[in-house]
């Protein structure tokens, strides 16, 4: 089984009420976040500004970040 590469990103935004969100990737693209797609026990968020890594997820909306951790 191939391991999926990671990427790292900034938070741009998230909406804890709404539970999305979004992370500017470095080449500019911003990629949509999902509370599901964050990982951990209890309650998660992510703060503005913060540096995270996750998977890439092509849909037909867009890309998404899946299996997101704070670092």
């Amino acid at each position: 089984m191939e391991k999926q590469k990671r990427y790292q990103g900034i938070v741009q935004y998230f909406d804890i009420f709404g539970g999305k969100g979004t992370i500017l990737l470095p080449d500019g693209r911003e990629v949509t976040v999902r509370y599901s797609a964050i990982l951990g026990q209890g309650v998660r968020r992510l703060e503005k500004g913060a540096q995270v890594s996750f998977q890439l997820e092509h849909t037909a909306r867009g890309l998404y970040a899946v299996r997101v951790m704070q670092e």
